[in-house]
């Protein structure tokens, strides 16, 4: 009786364990939705960039979870969930591709 309740323990522990989100899970999910196909290649490197590879040949390299927060809410307010083609950051605008081909910049 004392080694099933132990072991009823580990099993808990185990499931306990893998229920916490982290921001790789985070990032793993959301490489789905931009690419809103297979997701070919998914990597972080030494430096900490996220880098997605979409089936359909989109490409992605994120630095932090902010772009990734606003690649999710773009592709939400004005790609329809449809998945991003194309997305670009500079210091002022978000230049990005809808996978419909829609084009935008908007300021940020």
């Amino acid at each position: 009786m004392k080694k099933l309740g132990l072991a009823m323990v580990v099993v808990a522990a185990s499931v306990a364990g893998c229920s916490s989100t982290t921001s790789q899970d985070n990032y793993r999910e959301a490489s789905f939705e931009l690419c809103n196909t297979e997701v070919d290649l998914y990597s972080v490197s030494d430096d900490g960039r996220i880098r997605i590879a979409c089936a359909d040949g989109a490409k992605f390299a994120l630095d932090s979870e902010d772009t990734l927060t606003t690649m999710r809410d773009i592709n939400i307010d004005y790609c329809d969930g449809e998945g991003l083609g194309k997305f670009n950051e500079t210091s002022k605008y978000y230049s990005f591709k809808c996978k419909s081909g829609t084009l935008l910049n908007i300021n940020k």
